[in-house]
């Protein structure tokens, strides 16, 4: 199956997993959490009756899931863009080049870029198709040579080309969503770990609707239990597929799929692993490698490049690249970077080696 087969197929899973979702939401507090709530109160088993009952209409039904998928895009893409604000206005007449050059190979609308300040070696893309923003620090401009310069901001680019910017903030808010609802019904049994523990507002629940909260976690909690396994699952997959088909865009843009590879070894050796999940931290997981998203300040001198490699020092630098023992905490933002580079080397056996 090819990558962008892989993305659809994922993708449509997701949206169908919403619908479900939405489903299950409407069905558990609209029909089945009322009917066995009555069932016990009246003690009439009659009233199971109602379980096979629909929450809602169908034509509501088919309005309510479209509006459910519209908000996720509307306030993912708030809270991605309030985590990458930056009040940096500084850019490089060089790196502009490179981007422009780049986005009419990709037929794209030209993203606007930003420099700012920091040794930390980083990259990343926010904003929509026609209104985005690459931003990358110092650190990355003076660890990197001009072409694997190039092949990052291929590798960006190629992300604004195939809309992974909408597609991530979609799935990774669908996740913290189900995430969020299964973590809400469940109270009681967070409760019986410490109370202190639970927000102001799950206090006040547990005290005067606490037969409501049983109820509502043994009944609903079990309906809810997969939507964030499942969702988990497929953003990861979606977040692999989407970095593995950038990398081969990048690297067939350049024709120099050694450049980014030794760009992904300098960028995992050069920069910190983060200590928590980027999965919570949508922005974050934006960047080329995984990091901590870096802020920074305006940068008051053009950084320059790192010297120029030749083609066999490029091939004995992957050639001879240890790969990590241990995997990152964070790795299932991104696929492994051995993974990745030992894609771009078949990409360069199937080039022939022409750039």
């Amino acid at each position: 199956m090819t990558l962008r087969l892989r993305m659809t197929a994922v993708l449509a899973l997701l949206i169908g997993v919403n619908a479900v979702f939405v489903l299950a939401l409407l069905w558990g507090f609209l029909i089945l959490l009322p009917t066995v709530f009555a069932a016990i109160v009246f003690a009439d088993a009659a009233v199971l009756a109602d379980l096979l009952r629909l929450p809602v209409s169908p034509i509501t039904y088919a309005a309510v899931v479209p509006l459910f998928l519209a908000g996720q895009l509307y306030y993912g893409y708030r809270r991605v863009l309030s985590e990458t604000q930056t009040a940096v206005d500084q850019t490089n007449d060089d790196i502009e080049e490179i981007v422009r050059r780049l986005s009419m190979r990709f037929d794209v609308p030209v993203p606007s870029t930003r420099v700012i300040e920091s040794e930390t070696p980083s990259c990343y893309t926010v904003g929509r198709f026609t209104d985005s923003t690459i931003v990358l620090t110092t650190g990355l401009i003076q660890t990197l040579d001009v072409e694997e310069l190039e092949a990052v901001l291929a590798h960006e680019v190629a992300h604004v080309a195939n809309r992974d910017v909408t597609l991530m903030t979609v799935t990774t808010l669908f996740l913290e969503i189900a995430t969020r609802v299964h973590h809400t019904v469940r109270l009681v049994p967070r409760a019986l770990g410490g109370v202190e523990n639970l927000s102001l507002y799950e206090r006040l629940a547990l005290r005067w609707f606490l037969p409501l909260s049983v109820v509502v976690y043994i009944v609903v909690s079990p309906l809810l239990l997969v939507f964030p396994t499942v969702a988990d699952w497929a953003t990861r997959t979606l977040s692999h597929a989407r970095e593995y088909a950038a990398d081969e865009a990048a690297a067939k843009a350049t024709g120099d799929p050694l450049a980014l590879a030794t760009a992904l070894v300098t960028l995992s050796e050069t920069t910190p692993n983060p200590s928590r999940d980027l999965r919570a931290e949508r922005a974050h997981a934006l960047c080329i490698v995984p990091t901590q998203l870096v802020r920074g300040s305006v940068t008051t001198e053009p950084p320059q490049p790192a010297p120029a490699v030749e083609e066999g020092d490029r091939e004995e630098t992957v050639a001879s690249w240890e790969r990590p023992r241990t995997e990152s905490p964070v790795s299932g933002t991104h696929p492994p970077v051995e993974k990745r580079i030992e894609r771009l080397q078949r990409l360069v056996r199937e080039m022939g080696g022409e750039r």
